[in-house]
């Protein structure tokens, strides 16, 4: 999900799959293992984020809403049964007390988990800010929600992205970004129990609105970060829009980004890997490598394709024309997906979630489906990449 943006029509020719909202296509090596929950209608279950918790169970957040957006959804939360998830018997709102966040559309969470075991929901609501909220081992809720503030920040956050605990400390990084265009990652200190705000100390732009030379503005959207040692990795969403045809929005390249975790004064390094990957996800693997999930823009419908990058840190990426296998994971049928998340079950073994968000409805039919509301899992493997 972009901020406070329709996503654009996508293209009226049907795509040929074999099961429609269900699965993979019939090419990908993914199995479909079930689903967290289906929605009744008239809700949806979209942007999931998925957390191995240390207790051993896997975390799920998604946003319920009765449409992709202009509407006020609230974020769910459930937890499965330590079965890889097989099965999920506790299902609620996220937070303890939804009552400050009444009337609040609370968009695309996502986890972090910090050294200390708990785990900090973040989300935003368009046109207010992001939001963050604390999980303690034991408990079924998130706890009372905060805003987080930015000082000297041109613009209202939004963020797409986990925030990342920092190795070998207490303090944090937040990626967020701005509907103009704007990519960001800011630090703050991580409190623990003292107090669940997250007081920023410094933010810095990853990427910034430009002209081109032919006319279109390069915007930069929902990057999101990971930690090798000392290196930070950040992927950033890329379009070019034109100036004055809201209609001319064109995918672009993924650019990726990596800097020194130990220095106040970022130096960056910056390629491109030649994808249109939208509404990403970062999981670092067990082997120390990179699943790389997205909305693939470049295809119809913009499904869900995956891909193991091996020595992530090492730019640039092998670009898939040179042979880095991507691989197809998801697609409903429908322009509304993407948006995908994955956890590491066992060493090599990865279920990613993804959702149908077409209409509940007793057969299949343009925009509707009996699986309409569902939230997939899917599983993939080290042998599929």
């Amino acid at each position: 999900m972009r901020y406070g943006r329709l996503r654009r029509a996508v293209l009226a020719a049907a795509l040929t799959i074999g099961m429609l909202g269900v699965a993979a296509p019939a090419d990908a090596a993914v199995t479909r293992i079930g689903k967290i929950y289906q929605e009744p209608s008239p809700y949806e279950a979209r942007f999931p984020d998925l957390l191995k918790l240390d207790d051993g169970r896997i975390m799920a957040v998604w946003y319920r809403a009765a449409e992709h957006q202009g509407t006020i959804g609230t974020v769910q939360v459930a937890f499965d049964n330590r079965d890889n998830g097989r099965s999920w018997p506790v299902r609620h709102n996220a937070l303890a007390d939804m009552a400050p966040m009444s009337g609040k559309d609370m968009r695309d969470p996502k986890l972090g988990k910090m050294h200390d075991g708990r785990v900090l929901l973040s989300w935003f609501v368009p046109g207010d800010g992001v939001y963050t909220a604390v999980w303690r081992p034991g408990d079924s809720y998130f706890g009372t929600p905060q805003k987080l503030v930015v000082p000297g920040l041109a613009g209202t956050p939004a963020e797409h992205g986990g925030i990342v605990a920092l190795e070998g400390g207490n303090q944090v990084l937040i990626p967020f970004y701005t509907g103009n265009g704007n990519a960001y990652v800011a630090r703050a200190n991580y409190q623990g129990t003292a107090s669940h705000a997250l007081p920023v100390n410094a933010f810095w732009a990853l990427e910034t609105t430009s002209r081109a030379a032919d006319g279109l503005n390069e915007m930069w959207f929902e990057p999101s970060l990971v930690q090798y040692g000392d290196t930070l990795l950040v992927v950033v969403r890329h379009e070019r829009w034109s100036p004055t045809d809201t209609s001319v929005r064109r995918g672009a390249p993924a650019r990726v980004i990596t800097w020194s975790a130990s220095t106040d004064t970022p130096t960056f390094t910056r390629a491109d890997w030649n994808v249109q990957a939208n509404s990403h996800h970062l999981l670092k693997t067990a082997d120390g490598r990179l699943l790389f999930t997205f909305g693939n823009k470049g295809v119809t419908y913009r499904p869900t394709y995956g891909t193991l990058i091996g020595n992530p840190t090492q730019l640039p990426w092998r670009q898939p024309s040179a042979g880095q296998k991507v691989v197809p994971i998801y697609n409903s049928g429908f322009g509304d997906q993407g948006n995908p998340s994955s956890v590491e079950t066992t060493p090599g073994v990865f279920i990613t979630a993804a959702y149908n968000a077409k209409k509940y409805a007793s057969s299949e039919g343009t925009g509707t489906s009996p699986s309409g509301g569902s939230l997939w899992l899917l599983e993939s493997r080290n042998a599929d990449y």
